[in-house]
């Protein structure tokens, strides 16, 4: 598990609180068997790039998990595990009592990230000189903004899509922050998870790596990519 890339301290922190509003337990429901944290603590453990990986969580239910996982546990205070506490309150509080120079930030709702993409992420913060990292999607499609067109104009014919600039959205799966820099921001702004007045980076992730489990559709979606999984079958078209 230890990074040997730099003398820099790379920890992993997967933010898992009890309460959830739309699905109760959310992050101790199981998929596929595995409780979802579980997911992403497998990816983590592959990409073979950290010193340290936590769980944080203000339940001790997930001490249990990540004891039999063979990961670290942080217990947060109750207070920043709150439906209000925002993910600049426990990223500063773990910031300030876990000993570390980049925190990689692995969300259990993307159950489907990949070891290559932490990977990815971590080499381009570390690579481009960048102080924080944001995962994002591309959609290939006309997008609009307050009503205002982003990538296409409303006085010309369209054009294929595939000639379009792709609009990028946040999939917040993986963030990354160089822990000094979060410090700065937060100091300043009173945030810092978008990056603040920092070098940001944005790394592109696609397929089931983008799946994001807020709801029970969300749910099934990500039961469904592993029933196909498992029933791969011979493509087909229809035939005169």
């Amino acid at each position: 598990m230890a990074n040997t890339l730099n003398k820099l301290k790379i920890v992993a922190m997967i933010p898992a609180r009890l309460g959830s509003q739309r699905i109760p337990k959310k992050n101790l429901r199981l998929l596929g068997g595995k409780v979802l944290v579980e997911w992403v603590i497998d990816s983590c453990k592959e990409t073979n790039k950290f010193d340290q990986i936590y769980i944080n969580s203000e339940s001790r239910m997930f001490q249990s998990i990540s004891n039999k996982a063979g990961v670290s546990f942080y217990e947060r205070p109750a207070v920043l595990a709150s439906n209000s506490a925002t993910n600049d309150d426990f990223v500063l509080d773990f910031i300030s009592h876990v000993e570390l120079d980049v925190l990689i930030q692995v969300n259990p709702t993307s159950p489907f990230t990949t070891p290559k993409d932490i990977a990815g992420v971590i080499d381009m913060l570390l690579e481009g000189g960048f102080d924080t990292v944001h995962t994002v999607k591309q959609e290939q499609i006309e997008g609009l903004f307050n009503g205002v067109p982003l990538n296409f104009d409303p006085t010309k014919q369209m054009p294929p899509s595939q000639e379009l600039i792709p609009v990028q959205l946040f999939t917040s799966s993986i963030m990354a922050w160089r822990a000094s820099k979060f410090k700065d921001n937060m100091s300043k702004y009173g945030c810092a998870v978008y990056g603040g007045d920092e070098k940001i980076g944005y790394y592109t992730v696609s397929g089931e790596g983008s799946i994001d489990i807020d709801n029970e559709k969300d749910f099934f979606l990500a039961e469904a990519v592993l029933l196909s999984r498992s029933n791969q079958s011979e493509v087909k078209y229809y035939e005169v």
